[in-house]
């Protein structure tokens, strides 16, 4: 399979943990070219696990060979290490972004259908829909709308309540995105890529931190 819309990745290290996130450039079918920010690497072969965030296809999973080297280029891209990279096998593709959810804290002004405006804050978001809460009452099939940015540019995404649940002093709404541009839901998958490696990223620091502090 070829990787079609992919510009970054998460590389594991041999233990399985999350090691560095990626950029990645193509070099041909299989064969990669992956630039790392982070300096907390080293001179290395190895085989490991890479997974690949493709707009088209959703995540896929595979067992690679990674050569890490330092990157003759660093002054001018920023990226101290970069890495050759094989794909030899792939473990699994999540076809579909909808099926990976990010928690998230947005507050934001929302409108209805009918031009009545209220706030509430989404705590949850695929590619598919999101979860929001707020203090305004809505019906099921309600229909509203929002601005934001979750890439580079403002977005207008339209969604539809498809399940109620009512809470002490508000409500929360399972909603379904509808009529997404190929645009816009590009830029709600990188949005939810993103998110998901830097919570797997913290996780490892904060793992890591209490680590250094037990040894202490």
């Amino acid at each position: 399979m070829k990787l079609t819309d992919c510009d970054s990745c998460l590389v594991y290290g041999t233990d399985k943990k999350p090691l560095s996130r990626a950029r990645v450039e193509e070099v041909k079918e299989n064969v990669l070219r992956l630039f790392f920010l982070s300096p907390r690497l080293r001179n290395a072969r190895l085989k490991t696990i890479v997974d690949f965030y493709d707009r088209q296809h959703g995540r896929v999973r595979c067992l690679c060979e990674v050569i890490l080297k330092k990157n003759p280029a660093y002054f001018e891209t920023a990226e101290p290490w970069m890495a050759d990279c094989t794909i030899l096998k792939i473990y699994e593709v999540l076809q579909r972004q909808k099926d990976l959810r990010v928690d998230v804290h947005i507050s934001l002004e929302f409108v209805r259908s009918d031009g009545k405006y209220f706030t509430g804050t989404i705590q949850d978001i695929s590619a598919g829909g999101m979860y929001v809460i707020t203090a305004h009452k809505l019906d099921m099939e309600q229909k509203f709308s929002f601005i934001y940015t979750f890439k580079h540019e403002k977005r207008i995404v339209d969604v539809k309540v498809v399940r109620i649940k009512e809470m002490g002093g508000g409500y929360g709404y399972g909603c379904r995105f509808i009529g997404l541009s190929p645009d816009t839901e590009a830029d709600i998958r990188s949005f939810v890529y993103m998110n998901q490696i830097q919570k797997r990223l913290d996780k490892k620091k904060k793992t890591e931190g209490a680590e250094d502090e037990f040894l202490l």
